[in-house]
């Protein structure tokens, strides 16, 4: 890092030192860890690049004094120069009696351009750098700036990477990023900073005269804005969330595009006309991006990007080998909520540690559906099998009805024949209505028979819960389905595992041969432990599970159990977990325990370091399974590798 800002700081220097000549003599700066991927250099006479760039066209925005064409833009002696001219134009799209400013002008009397590279040129954060030497007269509004590209503005999302304009009667250089509010469509929500102009002029009376760098670094945590190498603003992503209208994405989680132009008037305030034309110049607009190198190791709770780049958004999930590859699938978070705003992710690895975006498996359904599916229900903890007999891929997960909170307690079914999807939805359910665990007496079964609860929140005492007071009430509308896992034995048979009654027992149900729907048989383990988020893997013919309390989105201490059969009876042995933290899972919760194939006694605990204010931002913590006297536990590591 030291030297990163050392060569930048060099890069910049010379970027001034030679801010006196229209065209900078130095070549594209190579940053350590960064690559060039894309720049324009406007090295030759002409138009500008119509691979790269594109007009914008008449009046287009904040009620400016300019007509935007596309001949004010032009390259000439290694700069792209933006002229803003006094020039009368007719406005073709003139009602004189409209109330709109782009159609009660008769006639343009300004004309300039503004350039932008949507739909040809789009990124995905890095390091954008231009150079440029800016008009400051008055009736000057120069910008360098770029615009998401989904939703309209400001849903889109705005980066203002250079603007000049007046406030408050004095001009200002501003650094700023906008996205949509929670109420108002058109209304932004700005995290802004500006700096008086004179600023500059005091620490250099011929700053106007000279050529400046503006930088943004963009990654997936921050916005970074920095002139001639010193920090303007800083934004973090971890509050730029649209509002409902914006459908509560991150607009700067998405490529945006640039935009280079010149407006006159409006917050630029009155056109000078005595210093027309204007000219705004640009030596070079560059984008880096870091160098992305394959991860070689488990870096636990940090970004831990896909192959393009972008974080993982696999959680609650679980892993699915097959035929050399590894399929992870898992929910899609959102910056908002955990509700299911896309459906369940995928994506595949033959290592491990590299993933590729396979894209959304299974997909909720649109707004107002009425479908179980419906964009905003609950999808939780996605786990899939293969079936050797069908050749179809199944998944089963936890699912909620939309805006009915936690009352469904169901599970879903959907299948596909390829790993990647889409699966098809089958149906979802409650557990084995009307069927009584295989490991209740007959005497035990008529003693929960006679309980009479029904209030969900009503305190109950714990020896009821053991005793069934819920499995009983639950007879007729079948049993709740919470969080879940799914288990395929030596045998080939398939169990689904998941925390019913009221999240106080754990259920495992057994599967029918084609693992579309459960056989009737199933028991209760641990009743009234209250266990949640079950994890299990068998070893030398002893299964072992890893639960968690139940304790919201906050962490707690992991459980271990065993038994010899997986119809139980299964024993709590304790905390898996050892060292710091351990108390509290090393701040996670698990969700799948997955086999390395090729590798023998080799298991890897997934857990979720949940982020309940910003879902999506959530970490993976990945541990290898250890064993001390054949008993397994879990040891922090930064970071570790695959032997």
């Amino acid at each position: 890092m030291w030297i990163n800002n050392v060569i930048y700081n060099l890069a910049v220097f010379f970027a001034v030192m030679s801010s006196s000549c229209s065209l900078s003599s130095q070549p594209p700066t190579e940053y350590e860890g960064w690559e060039l991927v894309w720049n324009d250099e406007f090295n030759h006479n002409g138009p500008v690049d119509s691979l790269s760039w594109s007009f914008e066209h008449g009046f287009v925005r904040n009620s400016e004094l300019q007509w935007y064409q596309d001949k004010n833009a032009y390259c000439k002696d290694g700069l792209l120069v933006i002229e803003g001219r006094k020039e009368k134009v007719k406005n073709p799209n003139y009602k004189p009696d409209s109330k709109s400013w782009k159609e009660s002008r008769e006639y343009a009397e300004y004309t300039s351009s503004c350039i932008k590279t949507k739909g040809k040129r789009e990124f995905l954060y890095g390091r954008f750098e231009i150079r440029a030497r800016i008009p400051t007269s008055s009736g000057s509004w120069p910008a360098i700036w770029t615009l998401g590209n989904t939703q309209k503005w400001p849903s889109c999302g705005e980066i203002d990477i250079m603007e000049y304009y007046i406030k408050g009667g004095e001009p200002h250089i501003w650094a700023n990023a906008a996205w949509g509010d929670k109420k108002k469509r058109h209304v932004p929500k700005w995290d802004s900073n500006k700096v008086p102009y004179s600023t500059f002029l005091k620490k250099d009376p011929e700053w106007g005269n000279k050529f400046h760098v503006w930088r943004m670094d963009w990654d997936q945590e921050f916005i970074r804005i920095y002139l001639d190498g010193e920090l303007m603003n800083e934004v973090s992503l971890t509050v730029t969330v649209n509002g409902a209208l914006g459908d509560f994405i991150n607009p700067f989680k998405q490529p945006h595009y640039i935009l280079l132009n010149l407006a006159m008037g409006a917050n630029g305030g009155e056109v000078d006309e005595n210093v027309l034309p204007l000219k705004y110049e640009v030596d070079y607009v560059r984008v880096y991006q870091k160098k992305k190198e394959p991860y070689q190791a488990f870096y636990l709770g940090q970004i831990w990007e896909d192959t393009d780049g972008v974080h993982i958004n696999a959680h609650g999930g679980g892993i699915l080998y097959h035929d050399g590859r590894y399929y992870w699938y898992g929910e899609h978070k959102s910056e908002h909520t955990s509700s299911a705003l896309v459906g369940v992710r995928v994506y595949s690895s033959t290592d491990l540690y590299n993933w590729k975006n396979e894209g959304v498996a299974l997909s909720v359904m649109p707004d107002g559906s009425k479908h179980v599916l419906e964009k905003g229900c609950i999808i939780e903890r996605p786990k899939v099998i293969y079936n050797e007999r069908t050749g179809k891929f199944v998944m089963w997960f936890h699912l909620e009805h939309k805006g009915k909170g936690y009352d469904a307690t169901e599970y879903g079914v959907a299948v596909s024949d390829n790993p990647v999807g889409p699966f098809e939805f089958l149906y979802s359910s409650r557990s084995c209505k009307g069927i009584w665990p295989v490991n209740m007496s007959k005497n035990e079964i008529h003693r929960a028979q006679k309980f009479r609860y029904t209030n969900r929140k009503q305190k109950i005492p714990r020896q009821d819960v053991v005793d069934g007071c819920w499995l009983a009430r639950d007879m007729k509308t079948g049993q709740m389905s919470r969080d879940m896992t799914l288990f395929v034995d030596d045998d080939g048979k398939a169990y689904h595992i998941f925390s019913s009654e009221e999240n106080q027992t754990l259920h495992i149900a057994e599967l029918t041969d084609d693992y579309l729907y459960h056989s009737g048989k199933y028991t209760r383990i641990l009743p009234g432990g209250h266990n949640e988020a079950p994890a299990i893997f068998k070893k030398d013919g002893i299964y072992w599970m890893i639960t968690s309390g139940c304790t919201g989105w906050a962490p707690n201490a992991a459980r271990l159990s065993k038994a010899q059969n997986i119809f139980g009876p299964w024993m709590t042995v304790g905390n898996p977990c050892r060292g710091d933290n351990a108390n509290k899972t090393f701040s996670s919760q698990g969700t799948y325990i997955l086999p390395v194939h090729g590798k023998d006694n080799a298991w890897i605990f997934m857990a979720d370091r949940w982020m309940p204010d910003n879902p999506i931002n959530a970490r993976y913590i990945w541990l290898p399974v250890e064993f001390d006297y054949g008993i397994p536990f879990l040891k922090w590591k930064d970071e570790w590798k695959l032997k």
